[in-house]
Formats: C-alpha cells, structure tokens, sequence
C-alpha cells in the first residue's frame, strides 16, 4: 500500500483538469479547505469523485462553525454582485495582506465587521486581532478560488470560440471538416493558451493565507509538499535560503502527463486504470522519496540511484503505455530536498534547522509551455 502522503498548496481545491495528473503518483493527497463545506453557492466541488475514491482528503484546521453561513454569504456577494460592493470589498481584502502598521488592522476590521454585521470591533478583547486576521486569510484564498474557476471558465469559452471559427472559416473555403480522434491534450492546450496564471504577488498573498491557516494545526501527518506553481515554490527556496544559508537539493525530475482526461470522470477512470496496472511502480516511487526523507544524510545520499534516474526510464515507459505523449502531453515533475528540514518546520515563519527528517517538496508546474 502507498503510505507517501502529500499536502498541496497554496491552493485550497482542484478545480482544473490538468490538475488530475497528479494522483498518478500521489494517491494520498491533502488539501486545506477554507471553510468545512462548500462555499461556492450550488457549485458541485470538483474533485467530489477522487475523495470519495479516497485520492483526496479535504482538512479544516479551524472550523467556521456558526459563522459558516455568513461567510458563504459573503463568498456569494463577492462572486455575483456587479456593484462596487464588492469590488471594494475584494481589493480592501488584497490591500491588507502588504498594508504594516495601524492601517492593516483598521482594514481588517472593516472586513470582518461587513462580514459579521457588527458595527465595531473591540480591539482590546482577547482573539479579536486573530479572528481578524484568520477571515481576512479566508477572503484571500476563496477570492484566489473564485478567480481560478472565472478564468478557467473564460478560458474554455475561448478555445471553443476559435475551434468554430477555425470550423466556420474552413467552411467558407469549401474544405470539408474531418471529425478526428478527441485529443485530451490539444483540447487542454487550447484552454491553457487562454489562462492568465496568477501574478508573482499575488501568488505571494494567496500563500502567506494559506500558511496562515495552515499554522492553526489539525493537519495529519504528511511526507512532502506538492505544488503546481514554481512562484509558489520559490517562496519556499527563498524562505529555507534566508533561514538556513543553504540551498534545496535537486533530487531529480520525472514526467507526467498533461491531462489524463477531459473531465472528472474520465480522469477518474484513468487513474483507477493506472493503479490498478502499475501499483508496483508507483509503490516504488513512494519508497524511493520516504527513504530519502528519512535519509540521515541527505546531501551525502545523491548519487546515481538516489535521483530516480533508476525508476525514470521504467516510468517513462509504463507513461507512454498508458498516455502517450502525443495523445496527453507531458509535464516535468521536479523533487527537492531541505536538509534536516521536516515540511512542518518549513513553514513555520522562525524555523532553525534541526534533527529532523528531511523536507521535501515537490513541483509539477501545470502552467509551463507543453512540449
């Protein structure tokens, strides 16, 4: 059985096809959810299917409790209402994350003051300052949510919008239109080519929220950090370089598809597949990265064997087998190791390096130019 287990970030859901990949290696994966159940109005959560499969599993580190239904409320502004509401409610909400000083708590109470319905807030109160801080972290990462899902959506609209008009123009010139084979991967470059991905500082804010709920515990024991986005992974360079004068070791790059499905239930099905062919593999796989976790000297341990250049060619292989290339595309996958430094303490904003296992990190970043 796979015992590697895996924590996202700094995203709080998966929301986009590309993102199915990466139960291919990584079947025991946790997210940081923002609230304790769906915050996005009648909007099925898109991985659904892989939790109840057991691939995902969701952890709030603090309950919202019985201020679950007016943040949901608030969620629900910030996406359907057109007026300056909540425009300004969403930028007060970015401003505050770089805003020092008086005028960062002055912006979070207003905040929470318009999300509880409360016409003050006592400072001097004991938790005040943290619930503060905790709602603001909460807006930031479900505004990161919203964005996501918009810009996706208006990338896919997109796509489709040139695919009939590469139709309609093939028409006017009296070319017939050939019906070929579905291409899980031209049909995903198509609405990538469309996406905007998140800016640096923005990348920045939606992580330090993360961290922030992250920091309020309640999160199981995991093995490694996972990531889709090299802004958000450089965060973690910079911070572990300040800290310690070291730098990560690169451990070695595997591959992975692009896609592996248009849709939840294709991708599901795909994984399934994968797994239940090649669960030896990827066994491997998850044994290679704990016994370089657990490694007493992680830099003394980077020879040959220990960059996976070992299990790369065999995985290529079974890759092609299952997703070729040039059906699905590829992604590189790059591992990272922080020596005598565990994942937890890599996240802790005054870590010292200690005698711990080693940290390890993980890249696969969808966004990057496809080969």
């Amino acid at each position: 059985m796979n015992s590697l287990k895996s924590l996202y970030y700094p995203g709080t859901t998966i929301c986009s096809t590309s993102q199915y990949p990466l139960f291919l290696l990584f079947p025991n994966l946790y997210l940081l959810s923002i609230a304790e159940s769906n915050i996005h109005g009648n909007r099925t959560q898109a991985i659904d299917s892989f939790i109840k499969s057991g691939y995902c599993q969701v952890h709030t580190p603090i309950p919202l409790g019985k201020d679950l239904e007016r943040f949901i409320h608030l969620v629900n502004d910030l996406k359907n209402r057109k007026d300056d509401y909540a425009s300004q409610l969403s930028n007060l909400t970015l401003a505050a994350m770089s805003t020092p000083g008086q005028n960062s708590a002055d912006s979070r109470q207003e905040i929470v003051s318009s999300l509880l319905g409360e016409s003050q807030l006592l400072p001097h109160k004991n938790g005040d300052e943290k619930k503060l801080q905790l709602w603001q972290a909460r807006l930031v990462l479900a505004i990161g949510e919203i964005l996501d899902q918009e810009e996706e959506e208006i990338a896919l609209q997109l796509a489709l919008l040139k695919d009939e008009e590469a139709e309609l123009f093939n028409e006017l010139q009296g070319k017939s239109v050939e019906f070929l084979e579905e291409n899980p991967f031209e049909e995903l470059s198509l609405i990538l080519d469309n996406i905007n991905p998140p800016s640096r500082g923005n990348t920045k804010k939606r992580f330090l929220s993360w961290k922030q709920l992250y920091n309020e515990g309640n999160i199981p024991a995991y093995d490694l950090l996972l990531t889709t986005s090299q802004d958000a992974a450089d965060l973690i360079f910079e911070s572990y370089e300040k800290k310690t004068d070291k730098t990560a070791v690169d451990l070695g790059q595997l591959s992975l598809p692009a896609t592996v499905g248009t849709n939840e239930e294709d991708g599901l099905q795909a994984v399934h597949a994968f797994h239940k062919v090649d669960t030896e593999l990827i066994n491997t796989f998850a044994d290679k990265l704990l016994q370089l976790k657990n490694s007493d000297s992680l830099q003394g341990s980077i020879d040959f064997e220990s960059k996976l250049s070992s299990f790369s060619g065999s995985w290529e292989h079974h890759l092609e087998a299952h997703f070729p290339a040039k059906e699905f595309g590829r992604i590189p996958l790059a591992v990272y190791g922080f020596t005598d430094m565990s994942c937890p303490s890599l996240l802790e904003d005054g870590y010292l390096a200690t005698d711990q296992n080693n940290g390890l990190m993980v890249i696969a970043e969808t966004s990057s130019k496809r080969n």
